[in-house]
């Protein structure tokens, strides 16, 4: 009995350490935080790094949850060789297909000294179609990366989420408000990205 209680035990200090290891956040751009906007700030909050050419991280203000959040900051680098033109195109063209199920998806795409940013807008709808379960606008600036060690394509995004509850405040703060998150990330000087 004494030896299957230690047993117990250990699997269960291992099942704790795992998890706590998965649940560990790393810098993998080495940008220092946390990022300021809008007069918010967001710290880093989760990060991944799936593949060796992509890297991504979210921030979040402190009273966010990354499961259902208000505002995300996103910061994605993909290292290689390519147009910007391709990037954006692509986010553009799954941006059409999902809007031939969902008529309320919408984009705008704007270009500034070979820079974009891309402005959309996709819903969550209930299975009936009938309701908006999220709504979620997303403003990505896009950068092409040229320094030679780290070349690739920058995205630096922020997403703002309405919900069930509060889907109608969404969508006035959105209608009064619309270019202010675009002026936002329009105008914030893009992180140096090195990576790890």
């Amino acid at each position: 009995m004494n030896k299957k209680l230690k047993f117990l035990a250990t699997l269960s200090l291992f099942i704790t350490l795992s998890l706590n290891a998965q649940n560990k956040v790393t810098d993998y751009l080495n940008i220092s935080g946390p990022i300021k906007i809008d007069n918010k700030t967001y710290n880093l909050a989760w990060s991944s790094h799936p593949n060796e050419n992509y890297y991504k991280q979210e921030y979040l203000a402190s009273n966010e949850n990354i499961e259902k959040y208000n505002t995300l900051i996103m910061i994605d680098f993909v290292k290689g060789d390519f147009k910007l033109e391709d990037a954006v195109n692509q986010k553009v063209s799954e941006l059409e297909k999902m809007k031939e199920s969902n008529p309320i998806i919408n984009y705008k795409t704007y270009e500034n000294n070979g820079e974009y940013i891309l402005d959309f807008l996709i819903t969550e709808n209930s299975k009936d179609g009938k309701e908006i379960l999220i709504a979620e606008r997303n403003v990505y600036h896009y950068k092409l990366i040229t320094d030679g060690k780290n070349k690739g394509i920058l995205l630096f995004g922020i997403s703002e989420r309405g919900y069930k509850e509060n889907i109608e405040q969404f969508f006035n703060n959105l209608k009064d408000n619309s270019s202010k998150l675009i002026e936002a990330i329009g105008n914030y000087k893009l992180p140096n990205v090195e990576l790890k």
